[in-house]
């Protein structure tokens, strides 16, 4: 290839990297994945933040945030996250002239739609405003720092831009060493070497000495080192996209010898069923949703062991189980998950009870 080509292409080449790299940085560094981090305080019911602006089509989610103590561990009904569990809020988002009104865009108490899950929403480009209201005013937290916080996930975003920006890195290289090499070939030129007759064609009348052929990948240390090569890669893309840390609810899988709901345990048993479209029953009666903590507090209060027993429904959603596994952890009682299986093995030891023939033992005259 002429020099003046190699040179324009490795120019090409370089421009395109540098354009990519630096609009790519640009582009991430100017995403929004955390709109409101606005501090508060506690002393009223009704918490409310200033506007914020949002400028991804993603899924986010709000929350009231407070400072890490060692107080959140105790169950003693000491002031804690527990008094700020249980709110409601609502999310508006403002109009882009300073006249228009402003629309409800989600809350907590609507049902589930396909933007809206457990305390997150789906919100595309422009100024919100969150409203957060508690169940009581909770003063005693206002020394952890209380904040309301909207954040959406980034991993994705930045392991992108990442990638792309390591083949920016690989593509500007390969250009820089193109105009390097069209630089020395200019440069430098490599003229034909001069001869005594240039009319002359030279010829070789002595026998040319064969080298032996190159031997075969067939043996170490080449297959070496090219497994070496390919591990090595493979090593770095897992690094990089690796799994990531799991998140979700913390389950204990043990085989315990539960409680039938037949036997009597000397105190009332209390259940609680999740069927489809978000219905909850608490020991058969059915509760509003907004309602389910207190009625769970009513029923443990007549106890002294503190149990649950949790079943849900297969068509139920998973945002429902959800919320009724965070009431009854909130209410501090311990909680028993009444899996499928459990009320198969249930099912089946009563039907073998019931084959059991009885035998009636008379006394003696």
């Amino acid at each position: 290839m002429p020099p003046r080509t190699l040179f324009r292409l490795g120019l090409s080449l370089l421009f395109l990297a540098l354009t990519v790299y630096f609009s790519t940085g640009h582009w991430l560094n100017s995403r929004i994945f955390e709109p409101l981090d606005y501090p508060v305080t506690l002393d009223t019911r009704h918490l409310q933040s200033p506007p914020f602006r949002i400028n991804l089509n993603e899924a986010y989610y709000a929350s009231l945030d407070l400072d890490d103590s060692a107080d959140d561990w105790y169950q003693d009904n000491r002031c804690n996250y527990k008094a700020i569990l249980y709110r409601e809020w609502w999310l508006y988002k403002l109009g882009s002239h300073a006249g228009q009104r402003r629309e409800l865009w989600v809350s907590s108490g609507e049902d589930a739609t396909p933007h809206h899950y457990f305390n997150g929403f789906r919100a595309s480009s422009g100024q919100y405003q969150l409203e957060w209201d508690l169940r009581a005013a909770a003063s005693c937290l206002n020394g952890r720092h209380p904040r309301l916080h909207v954040i959406t996930d980034s991993g994705g975003y930045r392991q992108a831009v990442g990638l792309a920006q390591l083949c920016c890195i690989f593509l500007g290289g390969a250009g820089l060493a193109l105009v390097v090499i069209a630089t020395a070939r200019l440069s430098f030129p490599q003229g034909s070497a001069p001869s005594m007759f240039p009319d002359m064609v030279l010829r070789n009348f002595m026998p040319l000495t064969k080298h032996e052929p190159l031997p075969v990948i067939h043996a170490l240390p080449h297959w070496g080192i090219l497994c070496a090569t390919f591990l090595w890669i493979l090593i770095i893309i897992f690094l990089m996209f690796g799994p990531q840390t799991p998140h979700g609810l913390l389950v204990s899988v043990r085989s315990p010898e539960v409680v039938s709901s037949k036997e009597s345990t000397g105190q009332e048993t209390i259940g609680v069923y999740v069927a489809p479209h978000g219905r909850f029953f608490v020991n058969g009666e059915e509760v509003e949703r907004g309602s389910l903590r207190t009625k769970l507090l009513e029923h443990l209060v007549r106890g002294v062991a503190w149990t649950v027993y949790f079943e849900g429904h297969a068509d139920t959603l998973y945002m429902d189980d959800v919320y009724a596994i965070d009431t009854i952890e909130g209410c501090g009682a311990k909680l028993i998950w009444i899996t499928p299986k459990m009320r198969e093995e249930w099912r089946h030891k009563e039907q073998s009870a019931q084959r059991i023939p009885r035998v009636l033992i008379l006394p003696s005259r």
